[in-house]
C-alpha cells in the first residue's frame, strides 16, 4: 500500500506502470495477432507472420462464414450457453442462499461435497459423463451440452453466490419474516433483488467459459446439425493442408463478440467479485 507521503509519479509508480503495461501486451497481443491474420492471405501469413496485412481481405470472414456454416454454429452457441447460464444460476442461487442463511442437518457437509467440483479437472469426469449421458438418450442433442456444462458451473458459481450471500445484513429478512412472510417470500423479494450484482457476475462468467468450451462439444456432440462454435471450428483443419487464413477468420467471428461482452461488463464482474467473501 502507498504511504500518505509518497507522491504520484515516483520511480516505483512508473515500474509498476510498466510491468503492468508489459503484462497487459503479452496478454493481448495473440488475440490481436489472430484478429489482423484473419486478413491475410495464407502465403502471407507464414511469410510475415507478425506484420501487419499489405491488403486487407475483408472477404476471408463471408468466406468462413459461408463454408463453415458458422449461422447454424452460432445459434446453437447461443442456446446452450444462454440455456446452461440460467439452468446453473437457479440452481446456484437457491442452494446458495440454502448454504448460507439455513440451519438443517450436514449443511457444511453438503457444501463442501458440491465445492469438490472446484478440483475436479474436466478430463476426470468425461467418461462417467459420456456414460450417463449415454444412457438417458442425451448423446448428439444440445441437451448433453446444455447439462454438462450446467452442472460443471456449478461449483464455482455456488462459491461465489454463497460468499456474496453471507455478506447481506439480516436485518431486512427479520423485519420480512415479522410481518408474515415466509422463506420462499423472503427470498425472492427481499433476498433475490439484493443479490442482483452476484448473479450478473457469474453469469458473465459462466457465459465466457461456456461459450469456449470445447472438450465436452467434441466428446458428446458427433452431428454437425448440434455442433457448436469451438467444436465448429476444428472442421477448419484439413487432414493434408489447413487454410489458416479461414481459421483466423472464423476464430475471430467467434472470439470478438465475447470479448465485447467482457469489455463492456468487466465494471460489473470486478464488483461482484470484490464484494463476494467466501465462508
Amino acid at each position: 500500500m502507498r504511504s500518505n507521503t509518497e507522491a504520484p509519479g515516483t520511480p516505483r509508480d512508473w515500474l509498476q506502470f510498466g510491468l503492468g503495461a508489459v503484462v497487459v501486451a503479452g496478454m493481448c497481443f495473440p488475440a490481436l495477432w489472430m484478429i489482423y491474420s484473419s486478413f491475410k492471405t495464407n502465403r502471407e501469413i507464414f511469410r510475415t507472420p507478425y506484420a501487419l496485412p499489405g491488403t486487407w481481405h475483408w472477404e476471408n470472414l463471408t468466406k468462413a462464414w459461408n463454408e463453415g456454416g458458422l449461422g447454424v454454429l452460432y445459434v446453437n452457441s447461443i442456446l446452450v450457453t444462454a440455456a446452461s447460464v440460467i439452468l446453473c444460476a437457479g440452481f446456484a442461487t437457491l442452494a446458495a442462499y440454502a448454504f448460507a442463511r439455513l440451519e438443517f442437518p450436514g449443511r457444511r457437509v453438503l457444501y463442501r461435497i458440491f465445492l469438490i467440483g472446484l478440483l475436479l479437472p474436466p478430463p476426470a469426469v468425461a467418461i462417467a459423463l459420456f456414460t450417463q449421458l449415454r444412457d438417458m438418450g442425451l448423446l448428439n442433442t444440445l441437451w448433453a451440452l446444455i447439462f454438462a456444462n450446467a452442472a460443471w458451473s456449478l461449483s464455482i458459481t455456488l462459491y461465489l453466490m454463497s460468499g456474496y450471500f453471507r455478506t447481506l445484513k439480516r436485518e431486512m429478512e427479520e423485519a420480512a419474516r415479522l410481518e408474515g412472510a415466509d422463506t420462499f417470500r423472503v427470498f425472492w423479494y427481499v433476498i433475490l433483488p439484493m443479490v442482483k450484482p452476484a448473479i450478473i457476475t457469474t453469469a458473465i462468467l459462466n457465459t465466457i467459459n461456456i461459450w469456449n468450451e470445447l472438450m465436452f462439444a467434441l466428446l458428446f456432440i458427433s452431428d454437425d446439425a448440434s455442433r457448436t462454435l469451438p467444436a465448429g471450428i476444428v472442421r477448419f483443419s484439413g487432414f493434408h493442408s489447413t487454410n489458416y487464413a479461414l481459421v483466423f477468420a472464423a476464430l475471430t467471428i467467434t472470439t470478438v463478440p465475447i470479448m465485447i461482452l467482457y469489455f463492456v461488463s468487466q465494471r460489473h464482474v470486478i464488483r461482484g467479485l470484490t464484494a463476494a467473501r467466501a465462508d
